[in-house]
């Protein structure tokens, strides 16, 4: 395929999780502009990591975190009664690397909302308990919180972060759950939340994005970041639509994407 073919899905690139560590990344920094080209004067988005609900009064680097784990290595001292046969051990310092995120503050660098591209990582093992201790640290702060999920790979996570009544309130009005889902957390109305369900049939949703309770809400559009991304990533040149997505799609989707790939000429 040339890289002027026509985006040839509906709405989500089922392939894209199988290059999420650049889709991640492009995603983020193609958001950055659009939020910002919205923006009240008074209010700034940013590519961050880690979180800090406030930035004043810190030193210019703190805060700043590696892109990759670090290990720090060194050997103990011996001790003057150690027996002939100790061994030094090699200590390990492991820093955790802090995904990013787009955060949005006012000028005196208070946190107003967070934007969360979830990648795999946030939704399994230690990097889940990590990821709900950071959610339910803004939402307790009174942080609003926008959860995009566009990865399949262990589950949906607003059934992971969400409880069960929220959960099947969803499945009772719609009949199922769909594949992936944004969330909106707003943190005036904390007994609610704001969810945009995703399948591959249908368009990605343009969703709104909340600021301070006196501002208007702002717009990303979902749809136009996944056709942008299968441009600026060059999908067209590297993906086989012969083969199966990877992590697989549910019998029915898989069904779908069979024949929607065979109708656009791509199987």
């Amino acid at each position: 395929m040339h890289t002027d073919t026509p985006y040839p899905f509906p709405g989500l690139n089922p392939y894209f999780e199988a290059r999420w560590f650049e889709v991640h990344p492009s995603m983020i920094a193609m958001s950055l502009g659009r939020l910002q080209r919205q923006m009240p004067r008074d209010l700034r988005v940013s590519i961050e990591q880690g979180m800090k609900i406030s930035t004043r009064f810190t030193g210019a680097d703190k805060g700043i975190q590696p892109d990759v784990s670090v290990w720090k290595v060194r050997e103990d001292t011996l001790l003057a009664s150690a027996p002939p046969n100790f061994a030094p051990p090699v200590v390990l310092e492991v820093t955790t690397p802090k995904p990013r995120h787009l955060a949005i503050r006012d000028m005196d660098g208070e946190l107003v909302t967070v934007i969360e591209f979830l990648s795999p990582t946030n939704k399994h093992g230690s990097g889940a308990h990590a990821y709900l201790q950071k959610r339910l640290g803004l939402i307790d702060s009174g942080v609003n919180l926008v959860e995009i999920d566009f990865v399949r790979k262990w589950g949906l996570a607003l059934a992971q972060f969400e409880d069960d009544q929220a959960v099947e309130s969803i499945q009772q009005t719609k009949g199922c759950l769909a594949p992936h889902a944004t969330t909106v957390f707003r943190a005036e109305l904390p007994q609610q939340r704001e969810v945009y369900l995703i399948t591959y049939q249908q368009s990605l949703p343009a969703i709104r994005v909340p600021l301070r309770p006196d501002d208007q809400d702002i717009w990303l559009n979902l749809q136009e970041l996944a056709e942008q991304c299968q441009t600026d990533c060059a999908f067209d040149k590297f993906t086989d639509y012969t083969r199966a997505p990877e992590p697989p799609l549910s019998p029915k989707d898989s069904a779908w994407l069979d024949e929607h790939l065979k109708a656009k000429g791509l199987r």
